[in-house]
């Protein structure tokens, strides 16, 4: 609002001296509005990222970024929202294409700190800005919502900041009556490996964050790690709680469900039986406010239906 208190006061002041320029008062208030409508006009910063969760959050907020690391594994791993195809590939996430992020010549850089090594980088071609949606020990609702307030005041889009915020909000309070019914009966999130290993997602996950939200309980009371997993073997899924739900987020190698029907120790297991099972498409395991999003409606479609799904 740059534009009303330095254009203003010299309009203003001409009042003070003649009667007919106090005519300017109705010329001022029909300038003014056009003058701060084209300031707040101004286009957002042009945004390239290597970090999923800054370009999830980005796109939710109607502001896609510029160029992603890794776009089409981010198709395969974050799912949700879509990128559009204006939004350019600027090479691996960890081996980025400098030469092509020099060509597009972006207004800033949001990264990680996962990414602080590709800083110094980074830097040479325009600033660079950090903000996590997790802490090193992992993923917690309250700084997911922090670091999406801090990257609204970043690229100028507060609303659209706190219009993700309050979606969010507002989603997982109306799948939490829908989700009532599985609150006791626990449940287990895991991706699969291979055939025989696998992760299980624990206290410090993306995961644990939405349970938490919607009141329900995570069959895995062991240790995680910052990325809010534990590397288990297939055999440790007979450690989970009687009942237990075991919900498999892909994505996963193609060889896996093949395997899984080879193996006796997994016809052992009650998840053999697609009652005690679900699987979900990919949500962002170390995601931001639109993953959480994502799982929550995954799990009020999964949860209640007793139809196997596809692999």
């Amino acid at each position: 609002m740059k534009c009303f208190f330095q254009t203003a006061p010299a309009i203003f002041a001409a009042c003070r001296f003649s009667d007919g320029l106090c005519r300017m008062r109705g010329l001022a208030a029909a300038v003014l509005p056009v003058l701060c409508t084209a300031a707040l006009a101004a286009p957002p910063p042009r945004v390239a990222t290597a970090d999923w969760s800054a370009a999830e959050t980005l796109t939710a907020m109607k502001l896609p970024p510029l160029a992603v690391g890794d776009k089409r594994a981010y198709g395969n791993w974050v799912n949700y929202p879509a990128l559009p195809a204006q939004t350019l590939d600027s090479g691996l996430r960890f081996q980025p294409n400098l030469e092509r992020l020099r060509q597009i010549k972006p207004d800033m850089f949001v990264q990680s700190s996962w990414f602080a090594h590709l800083k110094p980088l980074f830097a040479a071609i325009a600033p660079v800005y950090e903000i996590d949606f997790a802490a090193a020990e992992g993923t917690q609702y309250t700084r997911t919502v922090a670091a999406t307030r801090a990257l609204g005041r970043l690229v100028n889009a507060t609303a659209a900041a706190e219009r993700l915020i309050a979606d969010t909000e507002r989603r997982l309070a109306q799948l939490k009556p829908t989700l009532a019914p599985y609150r006791n009966r626990p449940l287990a999130v895991v991706q699969f490996v291979d055939a025989r290993h696998l992760r299980i997602y624990g206290r410090t996950s993306m995961y644990q964050a939405v349970l938490d939200k919607l009141a329900l309980k995570n069959a895995w009371q062991g240790e995680s790690n910052g990325w809010g997993f534990a590397n288990i073997t297939l055999v440790k899924l007979a450690e989970l709680p009687p009942g237990t739900l075991l919900l498999v987020v892909k994505p996963h190698p193609a060889n896996v469900r093949p395997g899984l029907e080879k193996s006796a120790l997994w016809q052992r297991l009650p998840f053999a039986q697609p009652a005690n099972r679900r699987v979900l498409p990919p949500s962002w395991s170390y995601g931001a406010l639109p993953s959480m999003q994502h799982f929550a409606q995954q799990l009020a479609h999964a949860l209640p239906s007793e139809q196997e799904t596809s692999w």
